[in-house]
């Protein structure tokens, strides 16, 4: 008997790791299917599996997919073989897929025209628009519909769930498994005055003010902190389009590329603060306890998280709020949360261990 993973992004590769590695602990069969849309960023990842699991490479991409176009490719390729091909292996086992992505709708179709069981991790987040959150939004629906089993955290997902008339069943989880990413992480304490960013949502890059102003806010802070950018492809390329990489690098602002997963988490860790947009980023700043500016106007889709954290704090794209966050942020910082709480793997882990046995 396998479990399956049908994965292709970092963020799924993050979250799904330490999932695996408990159940390869546990005895159970693992079979990876690695659809590649960050190919070259999960290469180091996969070295965090335990070995004894199977790996299938779906996809002949090499690259990590940062245009419209490469995405698109990719996902006509993908799409075209998941209809003209089959695999017995998928037929009545349990596969997982995760999150929201375009790797996860590609999972859902490949899962369900082999008959395989759906488990989707991580659903639930709720939806302020279809324009809004798009693609996701959609993805997001169409994956927890179709899905025979649904893990999710917090009572706000479960209900978003029940308002969709999702059919599969629904497993609740006291947390996401990037509880377990971050507290495998061995932390190097040192003091730093680095501010870390992360920006890749599409509602930011592709606005051109928004995106002005995050550029003008980091100029007013590169004499007083050093600030690290670490780009996704896509915000470089969006960057350029709005005529903002030049003035950026006319600044005290060092453009790096992706870290690897250990050294990035260490960096939100050691930093007086941390501007990000990301879901799974802002998920570690909440573990870690650092002092976040969320770039966002609204946190639906997130609202477990912000309820319980006061570490987190909205922009709003609004220059007083920013403006506030950097005259308190001090005030924000957290404790790391503590090490022996539940792990959210094996709390997964002995619930299929119930359905498969």
């Amino acid at each position: 008997m396998y479990i399956n993973f049908v994965i292709g992004t970092k963020a799924q590769f993050i979250k799904c790791i330490p999932l695996i590695n408990e159940f390869i602990t546990s005895g159970v069969n693992i079979r990876l299917y690695d659809l590649k849309q960050h190919s070259k960023i999960t290469s180091n990842l996969k070295q965090k599996i335990n070995k004894g699991y199977e790996y299938i490479e779906y996809s002949k991409n090499s690259q990590d997919i940062g245009t419209y176009g490469g995405l698109l490719r990719w996902f006509i390729n993908s799409f075209i073989k998941v209809l003209f091909s089959t695999d017995k292996n998928i037929e009545s086992s349990y596969c997982f897929v995760h999150g929201d992505t375009i790797s996860t709708l590609i999972g859902t179709f490949f899962i369900k025209r082999n008959k395989g069981i759906l488990v989707l991790l991580e659903a639930g987040h709720s939806v302020p628009g279809v324009l809004k959150h798009f693609p996701e939004s959609i993805i997001r629906y169409i994956s927890a519909k179709t899905a025979d089993f649904i893990i999710a955290t917090g009572e706000s997902q479960i209900t978003q769930l029940k308002k969709w008339g999702v059919k599969g069943k629904i497993i609740e989880i006291s947390r996401n498994t990037i509880y377990d990413s971050v507290t495998n992480v061995t932390l190097n304490e040192k003091a730093t005055n680095n501010v870390i960013v992360s920006i890749h949502r599409t509602e930011n890059i592709n606005n051109k003010s928004r995106m002005a102003l995050l550029v003008k806010t980091l100029c007013k802070l590169d004499d007083e902190f050093n600030i690290i950018w670490h780009l996704h492809i896509p915000t470089k390329n969006m960057l350029k389009s709005h005529k903002l990489l030049n003035k950026l690098n006319k600044q005290n602002i060092h453009l790096k590329d992706l870290e690897e997963y250990d050294i990035f988490i260490n960096k939100i860790f050691n930093s007086e603060f941390v501007i990000t947009d990301g879901g799974g980023v802002v998920e570690e700043c909440k573990i870690i306890g650092t002092p976040t500016l969320v770039w966002r106007n609204e946190h639906l889709d997130q609202n477990q998280i912000f309820e319980k954290s006061k570490n987190l704090f909205l922009s709003n794209y609004d220059e007083e709020d920013i403006e506030y966050f950097f005259d308190n942020y001090k005030n924000l910082k957290e404790n790391f949360e503590l090490t022996n709480q539940v792990s959210p793997s094996k709390e997964i882990v002995e619930e299929l261990k119930k359905l498969i046995y």
